[in-house]
């Protein structure tokens, strides 16, 4: 399981006031999601939440549902999605520590990294451009270990 520096409970408790601050309505569907992202140890598609809901929680939710509700949270801030290049993006929580991902196009593996160096050199390349660096999103794709 990833470890985040907030319990679900707390998460899910900023999260209904920040829904009810912007003038939305919460639902138990977003609640599932959101317990079925912050539980998970991948990157799940929206198939994936709608399975995990039915078997684990046996919430009876359909795949719009899920769908309209993942661009939400990313409206939010709150869920980054990640394209592997088969036709599904995938959806994470975006309150873990920033990351960058590695893509297998044999197995469609995710692999996680961090790497100060390649953050400062971000930095370096956007401050050369006179550019003010907000957030970046970092995917490479090649052959996973396994795969090779």
């Amino acid at each position: 399981m990833r470890r985040y520096e907030i319990s679900f409970e707390s998460f899910l408790e900023n999260f209904k006031k920040s829904v009810v601050k912007s003038g939305y309505k919460n639902s138990i569907q977003k609640d599932y999601i959101l317990k079925i992202l912050y539980f998970s140890d991948e990157h799940l598609s929206a198939e994936q939440i709608v399975n995990i809901a039915k078997t684990l929680y046996k919430i009876d939710m359909g795949i719009a549902t899920v769908y309209r509700t993942v661009k939400f949270f990313e409206t939010m801030n709150i869920v980054n999605s990640l394209d592997i290049g088969d036709g599904a993006k995938r959806y994470e929580l975006n309150i873990s520590i920033h990351h960058d991902h590695m893509i297998c196009t044999s197995c469609s593996a995710i692999i996680e990294f961090t790497d100060d160096l390649i953050e400062e050199q971000q930095e370096k390349v956007a401050k050369a451009n006179n550019f003010l660096l907000k957030d970046h999103i970092m995917t490479i794709y090649g052959i996973c270990e396994k795969c090779q």
